[in-house]
């Protein structure tokens, strides 16, 4: 009788232990599975992002349609544009031509990825340069061709005029005008028939 009177009196408590158990067994199963949640909807948004961000890789990224693009004459395509020429160690190097997309075109000399050397840029609405490239920029000597028929001829620094050069209108030309940061300084004006080295 003593055992089933003390059995009844623990009874509770063993429930109580058991559904504090089960509250705790309950609680875990339910972080378990919110972190499950979360961890699936990371998985699931990672995917996703894994596959714009390839997407967007073939979109942004040049590849190479023909030829060698590494060592070699090849053509890549880049967002920007094309590049059909010569490479070295993956690098746009020797004698090549890119042409934008709005229509843009340089075709001439580049040493390590950059306009280097001689070379024409022509820009779509039907300006020019053909002269001296440095890393890229315009700089030496260079002939600028604009779309209203004037020319100037002479030194350039930066991409911009500057130095001694002539600068050729329709009826006249200025012989040995002085330019500083694309600002004409000075020069002696000659009218054009009398002199015969006008650039083609």
């Amino acid at each position: 009788m003593k055992k089933i009177l003390l059995l009844l009196l623990l009874f509770p408590l063993g429930i109580s232990a058991q559904s504090e158990d089960t509250k705790t067994e309950k609680a875990k199963d339910s972080v378990i599975a919110t972190s499950q949640k979360v961890l699936d909807k990371a998985t699931s948004e990672n995917s996703v992002m894994g596959t714009e961000q390839v997407e967007q890789d073939e979109i942004t990224s040049p590849k190479c349609i023909s030829g060698d693009c590494l060592n070699g004459t090849g053509t890549m395509q880049y967002p920007s544009g094309k590049y059909v020429g010569q490479w070295k160690g993956g690098l746009r190097h020797g004698q090549g031509k890119y042409t934008w997309n709005n229509g843009d075109t340089y075709q001439g000399a580049w040493v390590d990825d950059k306009r280097h050397g001689q070379g024409t840029y022509i820009w779509h609405d039907g300006s020019k340069y053909k002269g001296n490239y440095s890393h890229g920029i315009r700089s030496g000597y260079g002939i600028y061709y604009y779309t209203n028929g004037n020319i100037y001829e002479g030194t350039w620094q930066n991409n911009l005029k500057h130095g001694i050069a002539n600068f050729y209108y329709k009826n006249s030309v200025n012989i040995g005008g002085k330019y500083f940061n694309n600002k004409y300084v000075s020069g002696t004006g000659i009218n054009q028939e009398t002199y015969k080295y006008k650039p083609e």
